[in-house]
């Protein structure tokens, strides 16, 4: 990962200079999502799960030792029906010498499938980051819309107090009373659905970050972005998580068909067998004794009704499929890089727009009120003038909230919104730790209670 990137990123969410101590900043609500959101902690265990592979294919190039113990009673009619009894134990221990490689395969193709699985955890980690960023700007969208609705009513409280008082004095029409009350109406209708919006963009926040928004802070300055669409697909295209996910899941495939090919080869493997037996006959022991054999033993596939070839073509038709999955997802990384560029360049055209839209209506307006005052306007000229400058207000607060969503979104489709890059300041989950533990397949099972107690705890 290109340092100067990772420096950029992290520090454009850094919490800002100044703010409030309280206020929770976009830094906070993606830290509490990395912490608590269920989706990473559902596949950090998934991806624990995928170390234990590795293990598995290991103990296949390990001996393996088993103890087996049976006893037996019953009456033998050849000794007149006299009861017998039997008993036994045997040790058994054998060993894979040589299977064309098969086993060296499935390790490395464990180990490859393992890194795969990683890549994939970071595009989760990624997501769950772009949601976190979305949830909190959009609450911080749908607060300031909601306050510019608040202020619209209780101007227009005002404005038709003063009509009202105009009309008791005889000089404003009912008809102007009654226009400035049904545009308060229409405005405290608005609020009520400003309001809810927020509630609902609220229960999103809780859902991602796990807490209720509360003083969410004003935004930091978004990071500096690629200068041009072909150098942001370059990135996403060398570093993105998905991109590296496919190629080792490619690389998995083209193992796979290595064994597949390979089990055509002979097999070498060599048995133990150490046992002890006690024959009784009547209660009297009758033989007792031990034995011991070793085997080694060749095996060379000829014919297997066709499962050999089956398989070798599945795994072909596999590493097609994934060698296919690639392209696509070359394909994927591309379309998203260019529609987050393109969102991101319409959002800047907006805000460039909306000011200037605002800037004229806001002349409009004072130019309307004035005119009003001197009876050249009526009340009506005036609550559409305002209504301008309401809309106009409302558009750039739209705009700058997704001119960020895309801002994130570009990131995101670049590889870049990782939590390794974010600086978080927090410890970040480490799968090598857990991968380190038990890629040797230990024999005991490591902490296990401990673990037990941990998912019985988070679940409670």
């Amino acid at each position: 990962m290109n340092k100067a990137w990772k420096r950029v990123v992290g520090a454009s969410l850094l919490v800002l200079v100044g703010l409030p101590a309280a206020a929770d900043t976009l830094t906070d609500a993606m830290r509490l999502a990395y912490e608590t959101n269920p989706t990473l902690i559902l596949n950090r265990a998934a991806l624990r799960a995928t170390d234990e592979s590795v293990a598995l294919a290991r103990s296949g190039r390990r001996p393996q030792i088993a103890l087996q113990a049976s006893g037996s009673a019953g009456n033998d009619a050849l000794f007149s029906g006299v009861a017998t009894e039997t008993y036994s134990a045997s040790l058994n221990a054998s060993l894979n010498l040589y299977d064309g490689g098969r086993s060296r395969d499935a390790v490395e193709a464990a180990k490859t499938a393992v890194l795969a699985a990683r890549a994939s955890m970071e595009n989760i980690e990624q997501s769950v980051m772009l949601s976190a960023a979305q949830a909190f700007l959009t609450v911080r969208r749908d607060q300031q819309i909601v306050s510019l609705a608040r202020n619209n009513v209780d101007v227009l409280k005002q404005q038709l107090q003063a009509a009202e008082d105009r009309l008791a004095v005889g000089a404003a029409t009912r008809t102007e009373v009654a226009q400035t009350r049904a545009r308060m109406a229409a405005a405290q209708a608005v609020l009520a659905a400003n309001r809810g919006a927020l509630a609902i963009s609220a229960e999103s926040y809780i859902a991602v970050v796990g807490t209720a928004p509360v003083n969410l802070a004003y935004p930091p300055r978004l990071p500096d972005m690629p200068g041009s669409l072909a150098a942001a697909e370059e990135i996403a295209l060398r570093t993105h998580p998905l991109m590296r996910a496919s190629h080792l899941s490619e690389k998995v495939a083209a193992i796979d068909m290595r064994r597949a090919r390979n089990a055509r080869l002979p097999s070498l493997t060599a048995n133990v067998n150490i046992g002890y037996r006690e024959l009784y006959l009547g209660g009297a022991n009758l033989s007792s004794g031990d034995s011991s054999t070793a085997t080694l033993t060749l095996s060379q596939p000829i014919y297997t009704g066709g499962r050999l070839s089956a398989s070798i073509r599945q795994a072909g038709a596999t590493l097609e499929r994934r060698m296919a999955e690639t392209s696509n997802t070359r394909a994927q990384m591309r379309q998203q890089v260019s529609a987050a560029w393109y969102q991101l360049q319409i959002a800047r055209a907006s805000i460039s727009a909306t000011r200037l839209q605002i800037e004229a209506s806001q002349f409009a307006f004072e130019g309307v009120t004035e005119e009003a005052r001197l009876g050249a306007s009526t009340v009506l000229d005036t609550l559409n003038a305002k209504q301008e400058v309401l809309t106009a207000q409302n558009s750039l607060i739209k705009a700058m909230h997704d001119e960020r969503i895309a801002a994130y979104s570009l990131l995101s489709a670049m590889g870049l919104l990782t939590p390794d890059n974010l600086d978080l300041g927090i410890e970040l989950y480490d799968p090598s730790e857990n991968f380190n533990r038990v890629q040797n397949a230990p024999i005991r099972t490591f902490e296990a209670g401990k673990v037990l107690d941990n998912i019985a705890d988070r679940w409670e």
